[in-house]
C-alpha cells in the first residue's frame, strides 16, 4: 500500500468517527424523549383504568355525579356533553378537588329527555339517557 492508501483510510476513519460523535448525541436524545413519552402515556392510562365516575341522581337541571374510583379528579376540568353538543355554560358544586367516594353537584343545565356524557379530565366518561 502506498501513502495514498492509508491517507484516504485515515480520512475515512476520522470521519466516521466524527459523524459518530455527531450521531450519537441525536440518537441518544430521541431515545429518551420517547422513553418519557411512554411513561407519560403509562401513568395516564393507569389513572384512567382507577378512575370511575357514576351518575347517582339527576333533575331537569342538574346532575350529580360520584367519584367512584380511587383517583383525585378536578372537578372544574369535567366536561358534559348534552345531546353531542358540548355545554360550556354550568356550574360545578364544590369546585376543585374532586376526592374519591364523593359527589358534585352539575347546575345550570338542560337534561329534559337527553343523552348525557361527563367526561373527566383524563378521558374516563359516564354516559345516561333521560
Amino acid at each position: 500500500m502506498g501513502f495514498s492508501t492509508s491517507a484516504v483510510v485515515a480520512i475515512f476513519t476520522v470521519s466516521l468517527i466524527y459523524m459518530a460523535s455527531m450521531f450519537y448525541p441525536v440518537v441518544e436524545m430521541s431515545y429518551n424523549k420517547i422513553q418519557e413519552a411512554e411513561k407519560e402515556s403509562d401513568e395516564l392510562s393507569n389513572e384512567k383504568l382507577n378512575t370511575k365516575i357514576t351518575i347517582k341522581d339527576w333533575t331537569s337541571t342538574t346532575l350529580e355525579v360520584f367519584n367512584d374510583g380511587s383517583v383525585t379528579l378536578d372537578s372544574r376540568k369535567i366536561n358534559v356533553i348534552v345531546n353531542g353538543t358540548w355545554t360550556s355554560s354550568l356550574k360545578v358544586v364544590p369546585s376543585g378537588v374532586w376526592a374519591p367516594k364523593t359527589s358534585i353537584v352539575v347546575e345550570e343545565i338542560n337534561i329534559s329527555n337527553s343523552k348525557i356524557k361527563v367526561i373527566t379530565a383524563n378521558g374516563a366518561a359516564v354516559y345516561i339517557t333521560t
